[in-house]
């Protein structure tokens, strides 16, 4: 299951998220792990999570620390467009 593009976009904008990008930001130095940039960050979910009672995706903000990664706008891209992102029941 695919999140859906609008809605995760939009909880992406919600102040849990927003908080939680930023500890992941510091903790990763504000520099891509991959190719230790320090423009166009994001944080990337290395795996989606789907809530096996009510089949709903798990909130960006509800993942352990280890599922995130900061990464580049480049580096970010070039993952998605060589893996997919797998997906798991919790």
């Amino acid at each position: 299951m695919r999140p859906d593009r609008f809605e995760y976009g939009r909880l992406l904008l919600h102040d849990l998220w927003l908080e939680r990008r930023k500890r992941i930001l510091d903790r990763d130095g504000n520099r891509c792990r991959s190719c230790g940039n320090e423009k166009g960050l994001v944080v990337h979910h290395r795996q989606y999570h789907v809530d096996s009672v009510t089949g709903r995706m798990v909130a960006p903000w509800e993942y352990d620390d280890r599922h995130l990664i900061t990464l580049c706008h480049q580096c970010h891209g070039a993952g998605h467009s060589q893996h997919k992102i797998p997906t798991f029941k919790k």
